[in-house]
């Protein structure tokens, strides 16, 4: 596929005020005469030698199955590529399209352009890792990028676009990125924690779409002190920090979120099913109160089954940002200020294989015609079996390489045309954020 990315360069001067010409060639982040390269991060630790690991180690992809002659070469480069003699390491391309995973971490650089803290510039914005490719000369460059306002920056092309309509970039167990209890703060393990980036880092990355799975726990004192982000049975962080995340990324971004209560694993239903009404008030309360001035209540803006939903004009227009979905169908009817159950198209497997033959039949015939819900998510990860977990068979970091890369690939192929939400793993595995926004300007031509 032949993609221009001069646009990248539009999108990096206009959000900075400025105009493009010669002065703004150093605002280009991604330039390509065919085919692409991008930058993603390794999910699994690199054993080195004895008590030496390599952390997220820098990986390089190319596809240049649109090209009609093969480049040469491909490098690493710690800013934009002037020429090879500039490059940390240099590979060569054996093969139309695939990567190389380097020796080099990622490190632990903040984010970019005032963001690491904060509001900071508008439009995408690189970190360190550069990838560029060519033969004598380098023809084609990207970065890895933060995407903190893309949807701001790209608005006068797919505001017209339904939600439903949308492809949008998200995280699987998305509150599940680094122990915050009492007895632990372990930032990486085998079968728990199934991201590494905090969620204000997920929304300034680009992501846009949160499934959390809340638990309750009643032996805390307060009332919000109580409300967890659990991965199955196992507390990983207090719910209330990463809503007031959320809340100043909406203070000071006209961005949309969609935050997806998807499961509820403790304390929030009576031992024959029955929801327990406090439980799920207290959550209510605690989410209105945090979130309310963004909120965009389901009764002013769905349209009914078997839409798309309103506008993201509809939705920026009235400043009601935050889409808030809730599994429990009986509180959605007592509460019409929620969004109806959001399907989840999730395969159960540990097969790759497996997993993206469901994916691949469920997202062509998604959504069905009736469905209560406007959108629908692809949750693009496999799920260890018991038995894997109880004799440490793999780990999610294991799945989540196998699959990753193919998710980038199918998002870019099969998934193009009907893909809504697609949940990972580990994001920075894959490219998801930056192919839905190409994919969100495509459809919007069509309109």
């Amino acid at each position: 596929m032949a993609v221009s990315w001069v646009s990248v360069a539009f999108l990096a001067a206009t959000a900075l005020g400025a105009s493009i010409g010669p002065a703004t060639e150093k605002l280009i982040l991604e330039k390509s005469l065919c085919g692409k390269v991008w930058v993603t991060i390794h999910s699994l630790t690199i054993r080195l030698g004895v008590g030496q690991n390599l952390l997220d180690a820098i990986e390089l992809n190319w596809d240049f199955k649109s090209c009609a002659n093969l480049p040469m070469q491909i490098g690493l480069f710690g800013a934009r590529p002037s020429g090879w003699h500039n490059a940390l390491a240099v590979y060569d391309v054996t093969s139309v399209a695939g990567h190389i995973v380097t020796n080099i971490s990622l490190g632990e650089p903040e984010l970019p352009a005032g963001w690491e803290s904060g509001a900071g510039l508008r439009g995408p914005q690189c970190l360190w890792p550069w990838v560029g490719a060519g033969d004598q000369h380098i023809t084609t460059f990207n970065c890895l990028k933060i995407q903190p306002t893309w949807m701001d920056d790209y608005g006068n092309r797919i505001n017209n676009l339904r939600i439903g309509e949308l492809a949008i970039p998200g995280t699987h167990n998305a509150g599940a990125w680094r122990f915050d209890t009492e007895i632990s703060t372990v930032t990486r393990d085998t079968f728990v924690l199934c991201q590494d980036q905090s969620i204000w880092a997920q929304l300034v990355y680009g992501i846009r779409y949160f499934d959390f799975r809340i638990a309750y726990y009643d032996f805390y004192e307060t009332i919000e002190d109580r409300y967890w982000l659990n991965h199955n049975l196992i507390r990983v962080r207090p719910l209330l920090p990463l809503l007031k995340e959320i809340r100043a990324f909406l203070d000071v971004t006209k961005e949309v979120v969609f935050l997806d209560a998807h499961h509820f694993p403790l304390g929030f239903y009576e031992q024959n099913g029955a929801p327990i009404s406090s439980v799920h008030e207290g959550l209510l309360k605690l989410v209105k109160r945090e979130l309310g001035p963004h909120i965009a209540p389901a009764n002013q803006f769905h349209t009914g089954a078997g839409t798309r939903g309103p506008t993201l004009q509809s939705l920026k227009d009235a400043d009601r940002r935050l889409v808030f979905n809730y599994v429990d169908n009986t509180i959605v009817a007592e509460n019409n200020w929620l969004w109806p159950i959001l399907p989840h198209l999730w395969a159960n497997t540990n097969s790759p294989k497996q997993l993206f033959e469901y994916l691949d039949r469920a997202i062509a015939t998604s959504p069905q015609p009736n469905a209560r819900s406007p959108m629908f998510s692809a949750m693009a990860q496999t799920t260890p079996t018991v038995l894997d977990i109880l004799f440490v068979r793999g780990s999610l970091r294991a799945n989540a390489e196998a699959v990753n890369r193919n998710v980038t690939s199918r998002l870019s192929t099969v998934w193009r045309q009907q893909a809504n939400i697609v949940s990972t793993d580990f994001f920075l595995a894959n490219d998801v954020i930056d192919v839905s926004i190409q994919i969100n300007v495509e459809r919007s031509n069509r309109l």
